[in-house]
């Protein structure tokens, strides 16, 4: 049943008798499986977005942000890699491969993430203007 206070806003009357406010009705808990369900799609759908293609054998690869550019440097080293491009932040470098094993190499060389190029230069403008 529904009843209005002096003040105009309405409330419900339960089965025991107590008043409920419309903000009160929906409680945190039953929109868990729901924000849950997001979560994880919205997860899966940026890792399959930004994961590798390996096409041209071409990565980018993201080192700890703290990581200077000798270090980057290294860590593609360490993967027996080649560098194809840098010019961003000292932590980003486009490298090469044919190994097929390259993004486990970088990942246990100490890289923080291996994406796509392609990804990097078009959606975060990491992309180098030539004259």
């Amino acid at each position: 049943m529904t009843s209005h206070s002096a003040d105009g806003s309405a409330s419900l009357t339960t089965t025991k008798g107590r008043h409920v406010g419309a903000y009160e009705r929906f409680k945190l808990g039953e929109f868990l499986p729901a924000l849950a369900l997001l979560l994880v799609g919205m997860t899966a759908l940026v890792i399959a977005t930004l994961s590798p293609s390996g096409d041209n054998g071409q990565y980018a690869v993201i080192a700890p942000p703290w990581s200077r550019l000798v270090d980057t440097i290294a860590l593609i080293q360490k993967a027996d890699g080649r560098i194809v491009d840098m010019g961003g932040p000292p932590n980003v470098i486009i490298a090469h491969s044919t190994n097929p094993d390259f993004v486990q190499a970088l990942y246990g060389a100490g890289a923080w993430l291996v994406i796509d190029p392609m990804t990097l230069r078009g959606c975060a403008g990491l992309v180098q203007e030539t004259l």
